[in-house]
């Protein structure tokens, strides 16, 4: 009796399967055709080009602060050497703090203004999901499936684009 219950339930999961809607779409591909995404690329670009001009002028002053060093300390007294030195650490530990700074804050900013492209294309998504009826869609992007089988899925990608209005 239990193993005719575990038979049958095994054929209704499957069935259940087998008879599942399901889309899949390229999030990069849609976010990377919105007009917006030049836009917020751009923005990230000058901010990034900001923060390289500032480790740019941090490795300069360091660079010099530390020729310097180089060429003046066979005439500085141990106790002057020491306290340049520690300067020169000091200066390059603070100079990698900032570098680990800058990743950090770009990595937010990166998200923080790639955020409402993304909630835009969740919005078709999901809409397309409703109306069309499918039971769930992927993201193709991360590769997280084996393979996906195009008789049984289907590749909104095309009708995501005509509904967010973009090539």
């Amino acid at each position: 009796m239990k193993r005719n219950l575990l038979i049958l339930l095994v054929l209704v999961a499957t069935s259940a399967i087998a008879q599942s809607k399901f889309g899949y779409v390229s999030y990069k591909e849609i976010v990377k055709a919105l007009p917006e995404y030049a836009i917020v690329t751009t923005h990230i670009d000058e901010l990034q080009a900001k923060y390289e001009a500032e480790i740019a002028r941090s490795e300069r002053e360091f660079n010099q602060k530390y020729s310097d060093f180089i060429e003046e300390q066979a005439g500085f007294p141990e106790n002057i050497r020491i306290k340049r030195h520690k300067e020169l650490q000091e200066l390059m530990e603070k100079s990698i703090e900032f570098k680990d700074e800058v990743n950090r804050a770009m990595r937010e900013a990166r998200h923080e203004m790639m955020k409402p492209l993304y909630e835009k294309v969740d919005e078709a998504v999901m809409t397309i999901c409703i109306d069309e009826g499918y039971d769930y869609i992927l993201n193709t992007d991360e590769r997280v499936y084996i393979a996906i089988n195009p008789n049984h899925g289907k590749d909104i990608t095309a009708q995501l684009k005509k509904a967010l209005n973009v090539e």
